[in-house]
């Protein structure tokens, strides 16, 4: 099932230059593999199947995806001219893909498996107070550049 509406590409299209009130699902399905496959290396995507469980912001990236490639494809008779206005999309749908790879941009709710290196003790465990079952937290016991 798509994971955009043909609203979502109705939003990012120019009303007058295409009609988006339905979507080719052959370059929806790839675009979506692709975004998907990209973001896999950041998250658990195997539950984002349709509309109803796909992320906003990952939606707003393949909605902008599929209407850069499907103007590039509409107007590619003008091989030697680059649509301006389909590269500023396609740009604008890899800032946000980098961006929640990178963790800048964020999607609520969902838990990101960037495997961010965790490590022990960290500043929680050095604000807390020392407990019989754990001696280590508290504050640092030694620290590096200091004479003894």
């Amino acid at each position: 099932m798509p994971r955009i509406e043909a609203k979502d590409a109705k939003g990012w299209g120019e009303p007058t230059k295409l009609d988006f009130s339905t979507l080719d699902l052959f370059l929806l399905d790839q675009i979506e593999i692709e975004v998907l496959g990209r973001l896999t290396g950041g998250f658990v995507t195997i539950g984002w199947t349709d509309y109803t469980n796909t992320p906003d912001m990952v939606k707003v990236a393949i909605a902008k995806m599929y209407v850069a490639w499907f103007y590039d494809r509409q107007y590619s008779e003008n091989q030697g001219v680059a649509n301006e206005y389909a590269a500023m999309l396609r740009v604008n749908a890899e800032m946000i893909i980098t961006g929640l790879l990178d963790g800048t941009i964020e999607i609520p709710d969902v838990i990101s498996n960037s495997g961010m290196p965790s490590f022990y003790p960290n500043d929680a465990s050095s604000a807390m107070e020392p407990t019989p079952d754990d001696r280590s937290l508290g504050p640092a016991k030694f620290s590096m550049g200091k004479a003894f």
